[in-house]
């Protein structure tokens, strides 16, 4: 699966923890009246809702929105584990099963590359592709975030620049003057002062044949042609931080 579409699948599950965490306040409203449980009730109502808010946040990628997801499930896995003992008819250890899957689940990598963080200056990238107007488009977006862009429109150019300069990631082009894409990447996982750089493929090749290959010839990831603004950000910094 493509950073772009592990993204994707973050702000679906996010979608579905909202309605979860509002209707599930909702049933528990229902037990307000009940002497015996009506403290229960109104502490479970207070963690979902802060959670329902907390899931709001993911779509404007708000890192402390991600912080209190961690430490709200935590809090609801752990409370309502006792709960299920004491009230099985009421609350299933399932949901203090799944809450304290989702805190571990937004620690996740892929998870902390969506919230990310601030790119650290200095950070290089080598951008190879024969395609001018796409190499200023890419270094325009990049440079804006603090990176530093170079370029070569060869594999063979590639692959020197990236022996000798050492960036902290490389988008590569499938098809490309003399040396192919995939060649290019091979190559550079199997020489030892390069098989450490991340290569992302950014190609108008999108076939799911033409992304296992590679996936198999060394690449972290796969962006596809015309480039997005948010995608090609979202990559990159996901595999940088990763």
């Amino acid at each position: 699966m493509t950073m772009t579409k592990r993204f994707e699948a973050i702000r679906i599950i996010g979608f579905l923890l909202a309605l979860l965490y509002i209707t599930s306040l909702a049933f528990y409203a229902l037990y307000i009246p009940v002497a015996s449980f009506r403290l229960h009730a109104a502490l479970l109502m207070v963690l979902l809702a802060l959670l329902f808010v907390a899931t709001l946040g993911i779509y404007g990628r708000r890192r402390p929105a991600r912080y209190a997801l961690i430490g709200g499930n935590v809090l609801l896995g752990a409370y309502t584990l006792g709960l299920a003992f004491a009230y099985p008819r009421v609350v299933s250890w399932w949901i203090a099963v799944g809450a304290l899957a989702f805190g571990v689940y937004f620690c996740s990598r892929d998870v902390r590359a969506y919230f990310g963080t601030p790119v650290r200056k200095g950070r290089s990238i080598l951008v190879i592709d024969d395609d001018e107007i796409l190499i200023r488009t890419v270094r325009t977006i990049l440079t804006a975030h603090g990176y530093t862009v170079a370029a070569a429109h060869k594999g063979e150019d590639g692959l020197h620049i990236a022996k000798h300069q050492r960036p902290d990631l490389i988008l590569l082009d499938v098809i490309l003057p003399g040396i192919k894409g995939r060649e290019v990447c091979r190559r550079l996982k199997s020489d030892k002062l390069t098989k450490h750089i991340p290569v992302i493929f950014l190609t108008a090749k999108d076939s799911q044949d033409d992304i296992e290959a590679e996936m198999q010839a060394g690449g972290e990831a796969h962006l596809t042609k015309p480039v997005n603004r948010e995608s090609l950000l979202l990559t990159v910094q996901g595999v940088i931080k990763g």
